[in-house]
């Protein structure tokens, strides 16, 4: 199984921002470890789900020839449609957990959407925007694959205790709890299958 640290990523560039007027053109310029979770992330999914592979390096390749990096960061809901038809994939969108969890049980994947809750300044999983991957649920818990986990990252106050780390990189979060973290007013979950699977 593949787990992509997008924090191990610095020299491959990603630009991003890229129809933001207001961003100034050297802010535009980054790289996977400061905006490459969704291209973590969708490389992550790929390789549990498929017998295929995909490089990093080609994930930016294609987020920017389908302008999934216009804005800050990847919009998911840009990138998903184009990887799903290149890999032959079924994709669709909830924001709805208990879609997300039958999802996994039949044996599909999920990349989850992470933000910061209503009054916080810290989410669980980000200070900002996130996405991580979802790979099994028992109907409890999720298992994460967080491709911007470090050793300290859950240590903070605001998140001591509500993610188990015993088995990193596999990560256990609450269902609630992880679904009361998604990036407010966007799509919450992006469900990945294989069309054999009739899903």
């Amino acid at each position: 199984m593949k787990y992509l640290n997008q924090l191990e990523y610095a020299h491959i560039p990603y630009r991003t921002h890229a129809n933001i007027d207001t961003v100034p053109e050297e802010k535009k310029i980054k790289n996977v470890r400061k905006s490459g979770c969704g291209l973590c992330a969708v490389c992550m999914m790929l390789d549990l789900l498929t017998t295929e592979s995909l490089s990093l390096e080609e994930c930016v390749k294609i987020s920017e020839a389908c302008g999934a990096n216009h804005g800050v960061g990847t919009d998911m809901t840009v990138l998903a449609p184009v990887i799903a038809a290149r890999y032959g994939l079924v994709y669709t969108r909830t924001s709805d957990p208990a879609e997300a969890v039958a999802h996994l049980q039949k044996g599909g994947q999920v990349i989850a959407h992470m933000g910061i809750p209503e009054g916080k300044t810290v989410g669980l999983f980000t200070k900002g925007g996130h996405y991580i991957n979802l790979i099994s649920c028992d109907g409890e818990r999720f298992c994460v694959l967080d491709p911007s986990y470090t050793p300290d990252k859950f240590k903070i106050p605001e998140r001591a205790g509500r993610v188990d780390t015993s088995h990193v990189p596999y990560l256990y979060c609450n269902v609630a709890t992880l679904d009361a973290e998604t990036k407010p007013k966007r799509t919450k979950y992006h469900l990945f299958a294989r069309k054999q699977d009739g899903m």
